[in-house]
């Protein structure tokens, strides 16, 4: 935004390098408020192999805890780094509290 108002540009955007070894789980939703699904796609582009992009359907920011798919899928990521199937998908539905 700044180089549209006619402002120097002091930090360009560059392309993201991941050194470690461990997998990467880029989580997101298609309708996410504050931060586009192109965004994250971009991110998960742009580490190639190391990343997994993992995608829930609805709405909100965060979806850590919106549906058992989710929480599961990402309990086994966070527990043991197990990672989900490239591309997995969970699909909108409510929120399913105990």
């Amino acid at each position: 935004m700044p180089i549209c108002q006619g402002h120097p540009v002091t930090n360009p955007q560059h392309r993201l390098e991941y050194k470690g070894s461990a997998p990467l789980l880029v989580s997101t939703s298609m309708h996410d408020p504050s931060t586009p699904y192109e965004w994250s796609a971009n991110v998960a582009e742009q580490l190639g192999s190391k990343a997994t992009l993992f995608t829930y359907e609805g709405w909100g920011h965060g979806i850590y805890g919106k549906t058992p798919c989710i929480t599961t899928a990402m309990d086994s990521y966070l527990i043991s780094l197990t990672v989900p199937a490239q591309g997995i998908r969970c699909p909108a539905e409510e929120r399913q509290d105990h």
